[in-house]
């Protein structure tokens, strides 16, 4: 028993500024697109790490309470950390039947807290009663205004660039952007951003990186291996490429690497290459006849009008080379 708890207070030192609860397991929670699943937390929800895009969880700041819809598609998960540092790991499954429409969190059903030392909102008192026959969202604080877009994407985004091998299939339900409204988060010192930059691009990653493509025609192949954009969503101040590495080929495919690279134009010798801030996924081997989705993080980039991005994996010892160009009108439009 003493040597487990060495170990775990070694675990603590290294994440710096999340507790975990070995007690506590991932809740798992069923929705639907028909049926509205709501979720009382133990006390005010801080801030989400959101679910993938067929997953819609929304809450009223300063308040206990969120609501939850889903899409048919693969199974995703959130995380939820509330005002007195508690973080909460829910999966979630598409079901056409929900045997609950309620949930109830207890504090003690957190897999960890954040390490703040001060909480800026007290937790509510153990005798509150937080379920309510009707319960009425609070209002938003009149300073927080929420941020609009004069750009949908499921709009413009059918009229593809001329000079660009692209065909939409226009994503239905939700839209291709995560879950992300003003008061998901907080620039507080217990925002997991602030802490943790690295955790919260794994938690937002692995959160998204299941993504359905949202273009037919997003791909280059080569020799049977194919690179497919499924998806680009925009968090703060980073893009997320969601991308499928594709072998339909009969043998293994060797990832020397992947490489972004911003170019002048198709025939530029001398190309710029994009640092990712952070990687998701990215396997060194790609089983015959199988899929890799990984997710590559960067800080926000503008284009100019006469220049393109160039996405190329490439293979040890091998002509397997594919490279995917990306127009700067299409890739302007799904990072606004």
């Amino acid at each position: 028993m003493k040597k487990n708890y060495f170990f775990l207070i070694v675990y603590l030192v290294l994440m710096g500024s999340v507790t975990a609860q070995d007690n506590a397991k991932p809740l798992t929670v069923e929705a639907n697109e028909f049926t509205t699943v709501t979720l009382f937390f133990p006390t005010v929800i801080e801030q989400v790490i959101p679910p993938a895009s067929n997953y819609k969880f929304e809450f009223d700041q300063g308040n206990t309470i969120g609501t939850l819809k889903a899409r048919k598609g693969t199974p995703s998960n959130m995380t939820v950390i509330t005002t007195d540092g508690s973080i909460f790991s829910i999966v979630l499954n598409y079901s056409q039947k929900l045997e609950k429409y309620t949930h109830i969190i207890n504090a003690n059903q957190a897999v960890g807290a954040m390490n703040s030392g001060n909480s800026a909102t007290p937790t509510e008192p153990e005798n509150t009663t937080i379920v309510q026959a009707n319960p009425k969202p609070n209002a938003p604080p009149e300073s927080v205004a929420p941020v609009a877009s004069n750009i949908d994407p499921r709009e413009t985004i059918k009229t593809p660039p001329t000079d660009m091998n692209v065909s939409p299939d226009v994503f239905e339900g939700f839209s291709n952007q995560p879950n992300t409204d003003p008061e998901l988060y907080s620039d507080s010192e217990n925002d997991l951003y602030n802490l943790d930059r690295e955790e919260y691009y794994s938690i937002f990653c692995e959160n998204n990186y299941l993504q359905k493509s949202i273009l037919k025609r997003s791909f280059r192949q080569n020799k049977k291996i194919i690179v497919r954009l499924n998806n680009i969503l925009v968090d703060r101040e980073e893009i997320y490429f969601m991308l499928s590495l594709e072998n339909t080929s009969k043998k293994d495919y060797n990832v020397n690497g992947l490489s972004f690279f911003i170019k002048e134009s198709h025939r530029d010798n001398n190309p710029s290459i994009l640092e990712p801030v952070h990687t998701f996924n990215l396997q060194k081997i790609i089983d015959p006849e199988s899929n890799n989705e990984i997710v590559y993080v960067f800080k926000k980039f503008p284009l100019q009008t006469n220049q393109i991005v160039e996405i190329v994996l490439d293979e040890i010892d091998s002509s397997r080379m594919v490279i995917l160009p990306l127009d700067y009108k299409y890739l302007n439009l799904l990072s606004k």
